[in-house]
């Protein structure tokens, strides 16, 4: 009994001393550290510092919003002008289309111009080829007709005078002056008809070739011209015939614009085959047709040229040959090449 009494009393005895401590405490606390003490005045602070943070949230936000309204209006205005340049590029993308449209219409009507155009100077090819072997035929034909016919009745006439004159005993003198005139005329009727027929074809130029063609034709221009012709005739042979043809037709043309139009008292002809082309060129000292307008943007005009000129180089073309005319201060040249594997037309 006694030890749990006294052990009652020691339990309220520390309860009342826990009790007088805690009081003691309450009354007299115990002074803080001066850390906590600044802890304490700083705590003071966090109500400003939070005002500040929302401020300048408030304020971020109303420039977010602004910014969302400035990037919504620039949005549609943008909107707007991709919708006004997608109209445009349709727009353009549409008369694109049309200018296809039109250009492809445009090339296919050039492409069918340019077929007939090379339809048409085919056929100019075809046309001039056979106009300059009609030609040829016909100075054929017309050169035979006056040497056998036209020559022989002239030559039967002077015949005839010849034996009328020696009978002019029975004439009186006017009779016998007549009678030689008539046989003079005649002898010279004769002589340029023999010529003529020569020019339109010589017979040389089918039995010997053209070597012996061109000298004949050099001589004979001297003869009648007074121009000096100086020849330097390769040992060429005998050439096709279109090309012995064509070549003799350049030497006519050649010295008879020479004649026409160079004022000059010497020409030459050289006449060379190598590497198997055969080259004509003919070459004066004078003007030529150098004082007239020979040229338009540095091209020939072929009005000025002549007709006999067009056709040679027509017919050099044909032949699949280079026909050139070079003005200069030295004198006129005209230079044919034609090769000599090229198939007669």
């Amino acid at each position: 009994m006694k030890s749990s009494h006294a052990r009652r009393s020691k339990k309220a005895s520390r309860a009342t001393v826990a009790r007088e401590e805690l009081m003691r405490r309450r009354e007299h606390p115990p002074e803080a550290p001066k850390p906590a003490l600044r802890a304490q005045e700083t705590s003071a602070s966090p109500p400003a510092d939070l005002e500040r943070l929302m401020r300048q949230m408030r304020e971020a936000n109303e420039r977010l919003i602004v910014a969302a309204v400035h990037a919504q209006n620039l949005s549609d205005e943008a909107h707007t002008e991709a919708a006004q340049a997608r109209e445009e590029i349709d727009d353009l993308m549409s008369q694109m289309r049309g200018a296809n449209e039109r250009l492809a219409a445009g090339a296919a009507q050039a492409h069918t111009m340019a077929e007939e155009a090379r339809e048409r100077e085919e056929e100019y090819r075809r046309l001039s080829s056979r106009l300059l072997t009609l030609q040829d035929e016909e100075r054929r034909r017309l050169a035979l007709d006056l040497h056998d016919s036209t020559g022989q009745r002239l030559a039967a006439l002077t015949m005839n005078l010849d034996v009328v004159g020696r009978a002019s005993t029975a004439l009186d003198e006017r009779s016998r002056r007549a009678l030689a005139e008539s046989r003079s005329l005649a002898a010279q009727c004769s002589r340029e008809v023999r010529t003529l027929a020569y020019l339109l074809h010589p017979p040389l130029l089918d039995e010997a070739g053209l070597l012996s063609a061109v000298r004949w034709y050099a001589e004979g221009f001297m003869k009648r011209s007074g121009i000096h012709v100086v020849m330097d005739l390769g040992e060429v042979g005998r050439l096709p015939g279109p090309i012995e043809t064509a070549l003799f037709r350049v030497v006519q043309e050649g010295l008879t614009n020479v004649h026409r139009h160079a004022s000059t008292t010497t020409a030459s002809i050289r006449l060379t085959a190598t590497a198997g082309t055969v080259v004509l060129e003919i070459h004066d000292q004078g003007q030529g047709l150098r004082d007239t307008p020979t040229h338009r943007n540095d091209t020939l005009i072929p009005e000025t040229l002549g007709v006999g000129i067009q056709g040679m180089r027509e017919r050099i073309r044909q032949l699949g040959g280079t026909f050139d005319v070079e003005f200069t201060d030295q004198g006129t040249t005209v230079c044919v090449g034609v090769p000599l594997n090229t198939d007669s037309p």
